[in-house]
C-alpha cells in the first residue's frame, strides 16, 4: 500500500489536465470513440500511480460501454500517433507519453498504398509537398470515418484539393484543405461522385453568390466560404434568393461595403425572429424604432430598466408581435403582470404563451378575458363570504373554479348548492371541491339529481349511538348513612 495517496474525495474534485496541442492537432481528425477512450485513460492515469493499478480491460470496457477489441484498437491507434505506448496487451498496460514532441511518433503510412494519390496531388499543387503534409492527408483518409464506418476516398480528397487550389492558388495552406475536406465529409460527402455533386451545386450558385457580393459592394473573387454561407442560407434557413439579395442591399446601405459574415449575422437574426420574406423584414426595419419604444415602455411597466433593449426586442417583443399581439394589448398584459407580482419578461412571456394557446390575442379578446376573470373572482368572493371565510381570492381558489366550470361542467347554481351543503358542515372550499368531485363521478349535473343525492346521503348516514352504559345501584338509607359513619375509621 502506498505511503501517501490522494483521497477519493480529493480525486473526484480535482482536474485532468489536457495539453491544448491535443485539441489543435489530434482531436479534429479523430473519430469520437477513439478520442473518448484516450481521454478516459488519461483520467484513470490521474487517479493512481499508473494505469494498471486503476482498472483492467474489462473495467475499462464496462465503464465506457465499448467492446474490449475496440479499446485495444484505440490504444494501438494512439500508439501509432505517438501519444501512448502499449507495454502489454495481456494484461493490458498502457503508458501515456507527453503530447508535445510526439510528432515523430505519428503513424508512418504505406506510401506504396497512396502512390497514385501522391502523384495526382503533387500535380495539382504547384509546390513541393512536404512529408508531414502527406502524412496529414493519409491521417485524414484513414483516421476519419462516418458512423457507418465509411471513410473519405482518395479521389474525393483530390477533387477537394483541386477546388481549393482553384480558389486559393498554389500557396493554399494544407490545413485549409484538410478543414474543407473534413467539413464536407462530416456532411456525408466522402465519395468522388458526392464531391462532384457538391461542386456542381457551387457552380450553379456562382451567379447568385456573385450578385450577393456585388450587392454588398465587394468585387473580390468568390471562394468556398461564400458558397458555404449561401448553401446555409438556402438549405438550412430556407431563404429565397430575392430575400438574401434584399438583406444584402440593406446591409450595405446601413454599413457601407460589407461582408458575408455580417450578412450571415443579419440573416441569422431574421431567421430566429421568423422573418422570412422581404415584406416581413421591411416591416420590421421600418417599425424598429416603435418596437424599441414599446420594449422600453413594457420594461418600465414591469419595473425593469435596460440601457440596451436589443436582446429584449429579439427575445420577447418581436416574437410576441409576430404572434399577433397588438402593442396596446402587450402593455395591458404588462400592467396586469405587475399587479400579480409577475415582474419579469420571462414571467410575462409565460402569460403571453398561455393566452396565445387559449386563442386570446386581440385587444377585445383580452378585455373579455379580464372581465371574465373579474366575474370569477366576484363569484369566489361571494362563496368565501357564505362559508364565513374572510380573506382575498387566491390562485388556488381560481383553479378550483376553473376545474368546476371548465373541466367538470358545473353551472353556478349547482356550485352554490354545494357551497350551501359545505356551509352546514362548517367546512371550507376544499370540501366544496370534494362534493362537486363526487357529483362529477356520479354524473350528477342537475339541481334535482343533486338534491336527491344530498337527501340519500343524509338518510344513509347512520346515527351515532351512545354506547356508554352506566349501571346504577340504589342504596338504602342505612347504607348511605354507614358511608359517612365509617369515614372516620379511615387511617390517614
Amino acid at each position: 500500500m502506498a505511503f501517501c495517496k490522494f483521497s477519493t474525495d480529493f480525486i473526484s474534485k480535482s482536474y485532468t489536465l489536457i495539453d491544448n496541442v491535443f485539441f489543435a492537432r489530434y482531436l479534429p481528425n479523430t473519430p469520437p470513440k477513439l478520442a473518448t477512450i484516450y481521454l478516459y485513460g488519461l483520467y484513470l492515469c490521474s487517479t493512481a500511480d499508473d494505469f494498471a493499478n486503476n482498472a483492467d480491460l474489462e473495467h475499462f470496457s464496462n465503464s465506457l460501454g465499448y467492446p474490449t477489441k475496440d479499446i485495444l484498437d484505440a490504444f494501438y491507434y494512439w500508439e501509432e500517433q505517438g501519444l501512448v505506448r502499449v507495454i502489454s496487451s495481456e494484461p493490458l498496460q498502457i503508458q501515456y507519453l507527453p503530447i508535445r514532441g510526439a510528432t515523430s511518433g505519428n503513424k508512418k503510412y504505406n506510401k506504396d498504398k497512396y502512390g497514385n494519390f501522391n502523384l495526382e496531388i503533387q500535380n495539382l499543387i504547384n509546390r513541393q509537398i512536404t512529408p508531414n503534409e502527406f502524412e496529414e492527408y493519409y491521417s485524414l483518409m484513414e483516421g476519419f470515418s462516418l458512423p457507418d464506418g465509411r471513410k473519405l476516398e482518395p479521389d474525393a480528397l483530390l477533387l477537394v484539393v483541386k477546388y481549393c487550389v482553384k480558389n486559393k492558388g498554389d500557396n493554399v495552406n494544407y490545413r485549409y484543405i484538410i478543414t474543407v475536406a473534413q467539413n464536407w465529409a462530416r456532411e456525408g460527402f466522402i465519395t468522388a461522385e458526392q464531391i462532384m455533386q457538391r461542386l456542381d451545386d457551387y457552380d450553379s450558385s456562382n451567379q447568385a453568390v456573385g450578385k450577393i457580393m456585388k450587392a454588398l459592394g465587394s468585387s473580390k473573387k468568390t471562394s468556398i466560404d461564400e458558397h458555404e454561407f449561401y448553401i446555409k442560407w438556402k438549405e438550412n434557413f430556407q431563404f429565397t434568393d430575392e430575400t438574401i439579395l434584399y438583406v444584402a442591399k440593406i446591409t450595405k446601405k446601413s454599413s457601407g461595403i460589407s461582408s458575408f459574415e455580417k450578412l450571415d449575422r443579419k440573416l441569422q437574426k431574421y431567421y430566429e425572429l421568423h422573418l422570412m420574406s422581404e415584406l416581413e423584414i421591411e416591416e420590421y426595419e421600418k417599425n424598429k424604432d416603435q418596437i424599441y419604444s414599446l420594449a422600453r415602455e413594457i420594461n418600465r411597466t414591469l419595473g425593469l430598466y435596460y440601457d440596451d433593449v436589443t436582446n429584449q426586442v429579439e427575445t420577447y417583443i418581436t416574437p410576441w408581435l409576430n404572434l399577433g399581439f397588438e402593442p396596446e394589448t402587450l402593455l395591458k398584459v404588462a400592467q396586469d403582470c405587475y399587479l400579480k407580482a409577475k415582474r419579469t419578461l420571462n414571467a410575462m412571456n409565460d402569460t403571453i404563451q398561455a393566452l396565445y394557446q387559449d386563442g386570446i390575442v386581440s385587444q377585445n379578446a383580452y378585455s373579455s378575458h379580464i372581465d371574465s376573470q373579474n366575474q370569477v373572482k366576484l363569484h369566489l368572493s361571494e362563496i368565501l363570504s357564505t362559508l364565513s371565510i374572510q380573506r382575498n381570492v387566491t390562485s388556488l381558489d381560481i383553479e378550483f373554479w376553473q376545474r368546476w366550470v371548465n373541466a367538470w361542467g358545473f353551472d353556478t347554481q349547482l356550485i352554490n348548492l354545494a357551497v350551501d351543503v359545505a356551509k352546514q358542515r362548517g367546512s371550507n372550499l376544499g370540501y366544496v371541491n370534494t362534493i362537486l368531485a363526487d357529483w362529477h363521478t356520479q354524473n350528477i349535473y342537475t339541481i334535482e339529481q343533486a338534491k336527491k343525492a344530498i337527501e340519500n346521503f343524509k338518510t344513509s348516514t347512520p346515527v351515532k349511538k351512545d354506547d356508554t352504559k352506566i349501571n346504577k345501584r340504589n342504596y338504602t338509607k342505612a347504607e348511605k348513612q354507614s358511608i359517612f359513619e365509617g369515614f372516620e375509621e379511615i387511617d390517614l
